[in-house]
């Protein structure tokens, strides 16, 4: 439910402002983001099967939609107690400590690199276009509090997903994005 929630939502935002870098992507909380590297996609799968296969299932808390600067997002970082979720920080540090030994150094427009980056669980509502086009924000914000779409409080994190992105990463990135499903993984056992 959570996903059709998001979905909608960045779809609306595309149809009424433009807005397209959440849209661009499937609906997600990133672990750990923007991956260069020059193994192959089983090398990656290698490195991450033991994460996943041996994760556990763990209560995902959506603390409500926020405005982080200009961008709108899904808080799903806490525990529902206002304390960071443990075991999904937990997960995001095993994926970084699986795939950095492979992390190429890059740096691209409005993106930290994988080593830069802190983990913070988050579902993108609208985001890099309004880093760009700032005076959009707060009109966007008053769009958004009057929709009729709210996501659960709470789910579980029970799939986890590798994707492969591919585009101009200089410039708006957003604007020419492609992503393709390599794999994915249950909490405790592997999928097609």
């Amino acid at each position: 439910m959570t996903c059709w929630v998001l979905a909608q939502l960045n779809l609306v935002l595309k149809q009424q402002f433009g807005l397209v870098s959440a849209a661009a992507f499937p609906p997600h909380a990133t672990l750990v983001g923007n991956l260069h590297t020059d193994v192959t996609q089983d090398e990656l799968v290698k490195r991450l099967s033991p994460v996943f296969e041996n994760a556990p299932l763990i209560e995902i808390h959506n603390t409500g939609l926020q405005r982080v600067g200009d961008c709108f997002l899904f808080n799903v970082h806490e525990d529902g107690q206002g304390h960071a979720n443990l075991p999904l920080t937990e997960i995001a540090d095993a994926v970084r400590e699986a795939v950095m030994p492979v992390s190429v150094p890059v740096n691209d427009f409005l993106v930290a690199p994988v080593e830069e980056g802190t983990f913070w669980g988050h579902l993108s509502v609208a985001s890099h276009d309004l880093l760009i086009n700032p005076g959009l924000a707060d009109e966007v914000g008053k769009f958004l509090a009057e929709l009729p779409l709210t996501p659960p409080a709470a789910f579980r994190a029970e799939v986890y997903s590798l994707y492969e992105f591919n585009s101009n990463w200089d410039s708006h990135w957003w604007q020419t994005l492609t992503w393709r499903h390599l794999k994915s993984w249950e909490a405790g056992r592997s999928t097609g």
